[in-house]
């Protein structure tokens, strides 16, 4: 077997081992989404709206890194992107947790704010850097016509 074989092949193995690892995770937040739903019917309405949205934050978190991750070991250059996200929806999960809990001060608050600033003009950055050249290529092309 060559280097080049056995790379792929461990890059292959480790794709697969992350993924379905992601999924597992992703799974056990459904169940538990699932089963503390139930209970808080029992406590008030209130409590299963609020499970149910910090729960369905956490499920977007775990799916934006799965597709980093699909997008990294296929190669592709967006997985950045992904991260990017998935830590905005972490971010604003814990936001939103905090603000319905009451346990986030304005200096905690005005922090993940500019955090969440910062990546998204980077997210921005990214994106647009390759709006911009998918438009090039458009005028470029009917140009030529």
């Amino acid at each position: 077997m060559s280097s080049e074989n056995l790379s792929k092949l461990v890059i292959k193995i480790t794709s697969i081992t992350v993924q379905i690892l992601l999924i597992i995770g992703l799974i056990i937040v459904l169940l538990y989404t699932v089963t503390q739903t139930i209970e808080s019917f029992q406590i008030s309405l209130i409590d299963v709206a609020s499970i149910i949205l910090e729960n369905s934050l956490l499920i977007i978190v775990f799916l934006e890194v799965y597709l980093s991750v699909v997008d990294f070991f296929h190669g592709k250059g967006r997985s950045v992107v992904y991260v990017m996200d998935a830590t905005l929806s972490f971010v604003l999960r814990e936001i939103i947790i905090g603000i319905l809990t009451g346990s986030v001060t304005d200096i905690d608050l005005l922090a993940m704010s500019g955090a969440i600033g910062i990546i998204a003009s980077g997210r921005f950055l990214l994106t647009g850097k390759n709006l911009r050249s998918i438009r090039r290529r458009k005028v470029n092309k009917e140009r030529s016509k």
